[in-house]
């Protein structure tokens, strides 16, 4: 969709306008990152990123309670870069979204859109202060804590695990909505054949994680507190890795 399409709906909503404003901001952002330099850096970013999290909370991503929506949050929330499609839809179905989603659930999009755009905001100074340090698109886990520690944006930071929890939060209110379940299980065919297929995986995955889960907040706080106090750390210059190398299944490198 055109930035002039975005641009033609005339939202009439606080969380409409907050949702507008944010998807022409990643309109533009996406535009830059299919044709970044340093795409391939981002992407081994981006995947190293997520096994260091499974790493780091390896005890929570075994406990079969918490799996599947450990998975969602990582895969899911924590990848964008997996969903350029699912992200497209969005765009080409937003002048319907305005005028037939809920305004609370209005809210629910627009702060994933700014989850999206944020990491990736993120992810793309890492990747310029990284790119410094190294010769390929391989690195060493010191090499991403320095560039990490280099950033200096630890607010940034947490406002990213703060997006994470309402998100996570708010997306478990639908969990129990009978009609959202009917819903999500009539649409999917209809979902393919409109071409809005990764979208409405993206939904039901994240109802199916936490439907079986019951209750994501106590991973959430778990989750969101070990990350806080790593990122304090590494800002303080208290840590130089995250000690992969005392875990199973870590390389410490990207590849």
């Amino acid at each position: 969709m055109s930035r002039e399409k975005l641009l033609s709906v005339v939202p009439r909503s606080k969380h409409a306008k907050r949702l507008q404003q944010l998807m022409l901001e990643y309109h533009e952002f996406r535009l830059q990152r299919d044709a970044h330099p340093l795409a391939d850096l981002l992407d081994g970013i981006g995947e190293w990123q997520i096994n260091r999290l499974k790493t780091t909370h390896l005890h929570l991503y075994e406990e079969p309670r918490y799996h599947q929506a450990l998975q969602f949050l990582l895969e899911d929330l924590y990848a964008p870069k997996r969903f350029i499609q699912r992200d497209a839809d969005l765009e080409r179905i937003f002048p319907k979204i305005v005028k037939l989603v809920p305004e609370n659930a209005l809210g629910t999009v627009a702060n994933l859109v700014e989850l999206n755009l944020l990491t990736q905001k993120l992810d793309e100074h890492l990747a310029t202060l990284l790119r410094t340090a190294i010769t390929s698109t391989s690195f060493e886990e010191i090499q991403y804590v320095q560039a990490f520690r280099a950033c200096d944006n630890l607010a940034a930071r947490k406002r990213q695990l703060q997006l994470i929890r309402i998100t996570g939060l708010e997306l478990e209110r639908y969990v129990d909505s009978r009609l959202l379940a009917f819903s999500l299980a009539i649409t999917e065919t209809p979902a393919e054949l409109a071409g809005l297929g990764q979208l409405h995986g993206f939904i039901r995955q994240g109802f199916s994680a936490f439907k079986t889960m019951g209750g994501v907040a106590e991973l959430l706080d778990q989750v969101i507190q070990v990350e806080e106090r790593l990122a304090e750390q590494i800002f303080a210059g208290e840590l130089t890795t995250y000690g992969l190398q005392n875990n199973a299944g870590s390389s410490g490198q990207a590849h």
